[in-house]
């Protein structure tokens, strides 16, 4: 009895030391893939604001309270895509040493050998639930503060240049002057946005005020010109004082005003005269479908992946058809998730689909797992996988040899 007691305790620590392999392999992968693809998509979207917000008066500032306000928003979304890396390089890396043969020979079940990919995938769904809840909202109504903020001083530079300063896109702005009082002066908007319309504000003075949340362009003493582009007819409209809401004006919502900016307790219960349950209610439900499913989805890429790559497979062919097989299929997961998304807040039947997909793809996979089977291939697939590696093999060589006379050439010439 000791010696099965004994015996008993060392295979419980080396199934402890295989799951801690496993676990610290697949991490030491997923982090640097998720930082290097939220790296890239921070890029491609710092560049839509970077001329506005690196022409603020705290531009360093803004520039960097910008990035970081994107990071949680990019790397929520890209989690699962890193997650999905680690976990296939990890159990393709084990294919190929043999390790996976190894562990199925000595007895030890597929399940168990992705468990420690399940745990990382449950460990990543969570942070990205909590996250989702309450790092993201912060971060959304920070980074509109930064716009807006970037987009009020350039307002202010426009008087000390004296010419038009693009805004954003075709939104153009010129300050003659500043008043003694500290008002603005000969204030001149033009907005060609609109292909059909084009908007041009005159006003002989204006400042900018702050509302609760939002900022305001008050101007005073002048006029709008609307003109058709169609059919070029001007429409002119005096004013004494008018306001600008410069959020809307920019074409964003204001401060707070967006359901991405709302706390989920707020999404949930809004207030019976809010606005934006008011009018825009579909939003509100589409984003509360949103922070209560795309959590899911770091668990679908890992028990897939375990389903696809976690057995061991003799045939060097297989494997990379099994990769290529598994990443096709979550990624047309993903978007049909996209797809539920986007409509769930008007279409109940969109919404239950919303939720009905991450959590029947986990289902299953985790049925296939426990019950340790493995993703089967199709013959045919195979065959073509052996054709175009035999195809390769030969154009490899054919490369040799022409490589080869091409050196006995040279070395006849000399």
């Amino acid at each position: 009895m000791a010696t099965a007691c004994f015996s008993a305790c060392n295979d419980r620590a080396a199934m402890k030391l295989i799951e801690q392999y496993v676990f610290r392999r697949a991490l030491a992968l997923t982090v640097p893939a998720l930082l290097v693809t939220t790296g890239i998509l921070l890029t491609t979207q710092l560049l839509i604001h970077v001329d506005m917000v690196t022409r603020s008066a705290d531009a360093a500032m803004s520039f960097g309270i910008l990035a970081a306000s994107l990071i949680p928003t990019i790397a929520l979304l890209v989690a699962p895509f890193a997650l999905l890396t680690g976990a296939i390089r990890t159990l393709n890396a084990m294919n190929s040493d043999s390790e996976l043969a190894v562990l199925e020979a000595a007895g030890r079940a597929p399940a168990a050998t992705g468990k420690p990919i399940v745990v990382l995938s449950a460990l990543v769904a969570l942070v990205s639930l909590v996250a989702t809840h309450t790092v993201e909202p912060w971060a959304n109504r920070k980074m509109q503060d930064t716009i807006t903020a970037a987009s009020t001083d350039l307002i202010r530079s426009a008087v000390q240049s004296g010419s038009f300063i693009p805004i954003r896109g075709k939104l153009f702005v010129q300050i003659g002057r500043e008043l003694p009082n500290g008002e603005l002066g000969q204030i001149v908007i033009v907005d060609t946005r609109d292909a059909a319309t084009q908007v041009i504000y005159y006003a002989k003075r204006g400042a900018l005020t702050q509302s609760e949340d939002a900022t305001l362009f008050v101007l005073a003493d002048g006029e709008v010109h609307r003109r058709n582009n169609n059919d070029r007819s001007i429409s002119i409209i005096s004013f004494a004082t008018t306001t600008l809401d410069f959020s809307q004006l920019l074409g964003q919502a204001t401060r707070g005003q967006r359901p991405e900016e709302l706390p989920t307790s707020y999404l949930l219960a809004p207030p019976a005269d809010d606005a934006v349950a008011k009018f825009k209610p579909a939003e509100i439900r589409r984003e509360i479908n949103r922070r209560f499913t795309e959590w899911l989805y770091p668990l679908v890429f890992g028990i897939a992946a375990v389903f696809f790559v976690g057995t061991a497979q003799s045939s060097r062919q297989q494997q990379p058809l099994r990769i290529v097989a598994g990443i096709l299929i979550v990624l047309v997961l993903r978007a049909g998730g996209f797809f539920t998304l986007a409509g769930s807040g008007d279409n109940p039947t969109l919404a239950l689909l919303a939720y009905a997909l991450p959590m029947t793809a986990i289902a299953v996979f985790g049925t296939l797992v426990m019950a340790s089977r493995a993703a089967p291939m199709p013959n045919g697939a195979i065959r073509t996988m052996d054709g175009i590696g035999n195809g390769l093999s030969g154009v490899q060589a054919a490369m040799k040899r022409l490589k080869g006379a091409a050196r006995r050439g040279r070395r006849g010439q000399r």
